[in-house]
């Protein structure tokens, strides 16, 4: 059963890689972009917010899931190293001059153990199945004192206005885009805690994004992750949210930030594939 267990939780992921393989395949920089949108006016952007839980030098940072790689120039490192799965996004990172950057897998990191001070992960742990080995390869990498910072999507908080734009993109949809798994403060607290990693802070903020045109709405729609809808669900998804479209018309995007830091003797568990 065991076995089955393991074996069923490798498809998923498998499947699940495969469709964000195409997903940014054909929409490289989409988070950044939605994420530029979504400014805060006394924080900034999500990415902003991200690197204003590290502030000051950083040392030398890993940049997990990096994607475009926009907390490249958002980070005072002495050298960074930035790792994804999407060759297009990667390609994208260094066009913008951002790197170095390569293809790796959050749960086997070609790094050797204590090598890096910082690492970050923007939009990418809920997409990696398990995320303890994941979690368990960040502890590894990490030198004693080193920090995780983290940004995930979260459940809360969101405000009233947000409730009927959001339950017609849902209802549209059949879902509010989707996730293989939902990550919340209790159940990563937990995974960082059994690889040695103690949380420092963990915050929510809800950050909003302006929908006052259709380009608005084209983008809201296209930076969801939505497996398995198709075209015409799509065009029903930006029909309803458009009706909701005015001047100062806008949809929540609440997320959670978490800084947690490795112990002196943190248990290191190397990984292998």
């Amino acid at each position: 059963m065991q076995r089955a267990g393991k074996d069923s939780v490798s498809r998923a992921h498998d499947r699940w890689a495969a469709y964000v393989a195409r997903y940014h395949a054909g929409n490289p920089g989409i988070t950044e972009t939605a994420f530029e949108h979504a400014r805060d006016g006394a924080l900034g952007t999500p990415h902003d917010w991200l690197a204003a839980a590290l502030p000051g030098p950083v040392g030398a940072v890993l940049d997990l899931a990096c994607g475009s790689a926009p907390m490249f120039d958002r980070l005072q490192h002495d050298s960074y190293l930035g790792l994804d799965l999407s060759t297009a996004e990667l390609a994208l990172a260094r066009a913008r001059g951002r790197g170095p950057v390569g293809l790796a897998d959050a749960r086997w990191l070609p790094l050797p153990d204590s090598c890096v001070d910082t690492v970050v992960c923007s939009m990418g742990l809920m997409l990696v199945q398990p995320v303890d080995d994941a979690v368990r390869e960040v502890a590894r990498v990490l030198r004693p004192g080193g920090r995780f910072a983290l940004l995930l999507p979260a459940l809360g908080p969101i405000a009233p206005r947000d409730v009927r734009p959001t339950a017609a993109l849902a209802a549209a949809l059949r879902g509010p885009g989707s996730m293989p798994q939902r990550l919340g403060g209790r159940r990563l607290k937990a995974a960082l805690g059994h690889a040695g990693l103690t949380v420092q802070a963990m915050h929510r903020h809800r950050f909003p994004f302006p929908l006052t045109s259709p380009d608005d709405v084209r983008l809201a729609v296209s930076a969801l992750y939505t497996p398995g809808r198709t075209a015409r669900q799509l065009r029903k998804a930006e029909e309803r949210l458009a009706r909701y479209v005015t001047d100062r018309a806008e949809l929540g995007l609440p997320l959670l930030r978490l800084v947690a830091e490795r112990a002196d003797r943190a248990r290191v568990v190397t990984m292998r594939p």
